[in-house]
């Protein structure tokens, strides 16, 4: 928590995250060739979750590539510089912003409730032993991978529900595929079925 008296890097303007999460579900509707989410009832479930299943794996593929710069800027810039307000910058909540810092440090994000909670002199310190590394020009890096990142989670977040909902169609009548084949016409691993089933079945109260 910041401290009396304690001066603080400025706080960086967050981007324009609301704008970025309305045109990433914008842009997943487009590759989906839907002009509202509703349209979705009049697209075959087999062509709807391998469209989804596609536009799943790119925002996966780019998440990974952009994730750990991201989170690497955001630990140097409270670790080393100390600004506050990160969480908004990067576009997340303060768990997953604690989160973010703990992979760095610890490599692993449930370790939140070891981060330092000293200030100054203290969190550099910490920063040092735990080997988290500086970074050089970490304000522009965050303001460069965020958006990428928000915008990818926000794609996978809207194309998810599609093709939860074609699992669904294509498990039921008259379809009746089995997890193993709806998994081998999408691309993707039985478990995702399974597991993309089971979140519609629960959301239907089943």
């Amino acid at each position: 928590m910041p401290k009396a008296g304690k001066t603080y890097g400025p706080r960086i303007p967050a981007p324009n995250y609301p704008q970025i999460k309305k045109d990433a579900e914008a842009q997943v509707l487009k590759e989906l060739g839907l002009e509202r989410p509703e349209d979705a009832v009049h697209v075959r479930p087999e062509d709807l979750i391998a469209k989804a299943a596609g536009i799943l794996a790119q925002a996966d593929a780019e998440v990974a590539l952009h994730l750990n710069e991201r989170d690497q800027a955001l630990a140097h810039l409270w670790f080393y510089e100390q600004r506050l307000g990160l969480a908004r910058t990067v576009g997340l909540g303060n768990m997953g912003y604690r989160q973010a810092l703990a992979t760095v440090m610890f490599g692993n994000k449930k370790h939140v409730h070891e981060l330092p909670t000293g200030d100054g002199e203290e969190l550099v310190q910490a920063a040092e032993a735990a080997g988290v590394e500086r970074v050089e020009n970490a304000e522009e890096k965050l303001l460069k991978t965020a958006p990428v990142v928000f915008a990818a989670r926000a794609r996978r977040d809207v194309a998810v529900r599609f093709m939860q909902e074609a699992v669904f169609a294509l498990s039921e009548k008259p379809y009746g595929w089995k997890p193993e084949k709806i998994a081998e016409h999408a691309g993707v691993e039985r478990n995702l079925i399974y597991k993309q089933r089971a979140a519609a079945r629960r959301r239907r109260g089943l």
